[in-house]
């Protein structure tokens, strides 16, 4: 049977979203109609009847602190409703992540009930890639390479500093379990007495907030408040890469895999240990790297990318990060089922949401 030829292609997000504005020009170079359907809809149940194919998009929730405290009240959060905007605070976001996962069912119910409906990245994938330990977790356990878990779950910063002591480690990552853009992300080292913390958390008040600029705490009392007050985000521990350098920075690699190839490669270029380039972070040419890695080494970090969204299934595309070690071995860092927000970044001359596009449509559309 060949495939049904899309008609028309549904968007869930905001008005006010790059990504949708991005995927809704690719959508109107094409002539092709398209529809939004807002995250206040899907609060309310207010779903669209779909009459003839049509091709789903789910993005991100993005910055609308009215419409995150909604998702944190679905999610059980007390008092949600009265939480006053503070630029980067940081909230304990398990709350979050139940009301994204109440979210992502009633969407995958509004699919069920319209076989007309066909998503682009489904709801399940979406919300297994959202819970990092359980996704490495899955990673790990068919196979695809990633940093040793050394800890699953923090219980407390004493009980961390007793573990990391009797396994004698020095240095680990610290990442919460919903995070993204390296909010709460905290690399920690210890060896004769001594620690140190380097994370984007600002200590400030006796609160936490995301900060551009990387701190660094020596101080014992700083860096138990911030492990701690991190701890009801769900926080996991893992094995600290030591990342092959390219012109004296640590380097990583945001690989966008779309329909099973590794379309986009941005290498990301930090004097320190976190590299995203939200953070100021400088974009690397894959050219000039391969020129000195050579082919093999980036090939190696493209497979691996490749069968990672292979095994978490139901990703057409996902950002995928991986570090390639200082041993020449590559590691899956994280999946980012949105990870295609690569500003001025282009293949055959297309954005990544063209390109996405073009893949969709190449992959519905019958061969004559």
């Amino acid at each position: 049977m060949k495939p049904i030829q899309p008609t028309q292609f549904l968007t869930i997000g905001t008005t006010d979203s790059r990504r949708v504005q991005f995927w809704e020009k690719a959508l109107v170079q094409k002539n092709i109609t398209h529809h939004l359907l807002n995250y206040q809809q899907i609060m309310n149940s207010d779903f669209p009847k779909i009459t003839s194919p049509t091709i789903l998009r789910i993005t991100s929730t993005g910055e609308n602190f009215d419409l995150w405290k909604n998702i944190l009240s679905i999610g059980g959060c007390p008092d949600a409703a009265q939480f006053r905007f503070e630029k980067g605070l940081i909230y304990p976001n398990a709350y979050w992540y139940r009301g994204w996962c109440k979210m992502l069912q009633r969407i995958a119910d509004f699919i069920n009930e319209n076989p007309l409906l066909q998503p682009i990245n489904s709801p399940a994938s979406i919300q297994l890639v959202f819970h990092k330990l359980q996704c490495q977790q899955l990673l790990h356990q068919e196979g695809i390479r990633t940093p040793k878990i050394i800890l699953s779950k923090v219980i407390s910063y004493d009980d961390l500093i007793e573990k990391l002591q009797t396994a004698n480690i020095h240095q680990v990552f610290i990442k919460p379990y919903h995070g993204s853009s390296a909010s709460g992300v905290m690399a920690f080292r210890q060896a004769n007495g001594k620690q140190m913390l380097y994370t984007t958390i600002q200590l400030k008040g006796g609160k936490l907030y995301n900060n551009l600029r990387l701190q660094k705490y020596n101080a014992l009392g700083q860096i138990k408040a911030i492990i701690n007050a991190m701890i009801p985000s769900g926080l996991m521990v893992e094995e600290w890469i030591r990342k092959k350098t390219f012109q004296e920075k640590s380097v990583d690699f945001r690989i966008l895999v779309i329909n099973g190839k590794a379309a986009f490669v941005v290498p990301r270029m930090s004097d320190h240990f976190i590299t995203n380039l939200h953070l100021g972070n400088e974009k690397g040419k894959i050219e000039a790297v391969e020129k000195v890695w050579g082919k093999e080494l980036l090939q190696a970090a493209k497979i691996l990318a490749i069968q990672a969204v292979n095994t978490i299934g139901g990703l057409f595309y996902a950002g995928v990060d991986v570090a390639i070690s200082d041993k020449g071995i590559p590691y899956i860092l994280e999946v980012n089922a949105f990870g295609d927000l690569l500003l001025n970044i282009y293949k055959d001359g297309l954005t990544t949401y063209e390109y996405e596009l073009q893949a969709w449509l190449a992959k519905t559309t019958p061969s004559i």
